[in-house]
Formats: C-alpha cells, structure tokens, sequence
C-alpha cells in the first residue's frame, strides 16, 4: 500500500512565509519552519536541498500571485487599475504582502543564492512583469516604449503604491482606507504615458478620475 505524504512542499512554502512576514528573514530558520508546520526538519530536506530553496520558493510563489493580479490589467492598459489592484491583493494575502513588498531578495538570500532551477523561474516572472510594463505604456501611449515614460509607469504603478503600504505593512495593519484615493489622485494628476501630438493630455485611466477629483 503507497503511504501518503504527511507533509507537502506547499505546508513549509506556507510556514516560511509566514515566518518571514512576522519575523523578518532571520526568523525562517529550517528548525522554526518545521516547528511551524509540526514536521521533523528532516521533512523538508525530503523537499528541499537548503533554507534558500524553500525561502526561494516561497519568494517565486508569493510574486508569481501578484504578478498574476497585475500582469492582466497592465496588457489592458489600466495602470491606475493595476495600482488599485495592489490594495485588495494585500488584504487577501497578507502573509505574502509583508513577506514580497517588505523584503528585497538581496537580503533573504545574503548567505547563499536560491538553487539555479529557482533563479531562472524569478527571472521568467521578473520579465513578465516588465513585459506587462511595456505593453501598458506602449497602449496609454503612441505604441513607443521610451524609458522616462516606463519609469513614470512603475513609479505611479509599482513604487508609489507600496511606499504608501509599506509603513502599515510593517505593523502588520491593513491598507488603510485613504490609499485608494492617495493612488487614484497620483494617476489623476501624472500620465503614464503621451502622444507625440497630445503634449500632456492625461493618460485613459486619468482622464476618467480628473472630474472625481475636481468635484470633491
């Protein structure tokens, strides 16, 4: 008869996460991962070579869903939706918000790097993630992909929302209410991208939230 797993790779996937969000990487030790999960540390070498695999798979898995979230509405050219997007992500993901968007990998992998398997899928999400990028700034704009407008795009879409999330991340608070309206009001006043013959004519997003913005 074939015995089930007691354990699966997603349970310590799951236990780092979570003990990085709480704790910062320091916490995700091998013997407090298998604490978290109730397994004898011999369970997740049956799984992973190191700490760095499992940190590496909790780091890819944790990026591949936000990615997932935003991806979509950038190829649509929505970046204010794409930003919005970020709030109720971290809301419904909380361990994975503190976990992605309060660290950077630099510092969970100090010791050693995630096994080259790990390395190459980070790379193919890293460039999805850009790719989503060019595509929104390429239909806000005139079809051109020029670096100060891809910038201004990851700036409004990506930097400003999590520098807004990040002081309430790190108390481990929800988003607070006033962020919606701090994201909508940069796209309302900052194109992501023009047209040659449109000067600065907001981008679709922006031109549908300026009348918002003036009547309140």
């Amino acid at each position: 008869m074939v015995r089930t797993a007691r354990f699966s790779e997603k349970d310590f996937v799951d236990a780092t996460t979570a003990l990085v969000a709480e704790g910062g990487p320091a916490a995700a030790t091998m013997q407090a991962i298998a604490r978290r999960v109730g397994a004898p540390t011999g369970s997740i070498y049956h799984r992973f070579e190191s700490r760095a695999a499992v940190i590496g798979m909790a780091w890819n898995t944790a990026y591949a869903s936000f990615v997932g979230t935003l991806a979509p509405l950038l190829r649509e050219g929505r970046p204010r939706d794409a930003a919005l997007a970020i709030l109720p992500w971290s809301r419904e993901n909380g361990h994975r918000a503190r976990f992605l968007l309060l660290n950077e990998p630099v510092t969970l992998f100090e010791d050693s790097p995630p096994p080259a398997p790990l390395r190459a899928a980070l790379e193919t999400l890293e460039d999805e993630f850009d790719g989503a990028f060019r595509a929104c700034v390429a239909a806000c704009g005139d079809g051109t992909v020029r670096d100060e407008e891809l910038a201004r795009a990851k700036f409004l879409i990506f930097d400003a929302p999590i520098a807004i999330l990040r002081p309430h991340l790190s108390r481990g608070a929800a988003p607070p209410s006033f962020a919606e309206r701090m994201i909508a009001e940069l796209h309302a006043g900052m194109p992501v991208a023009v047209t040659q013959d449109a000067g600065m004519r907001p981008s679709r997003d922006a031109a549908a939230l300026s009348p918002m913005i003036q009547d309140r």
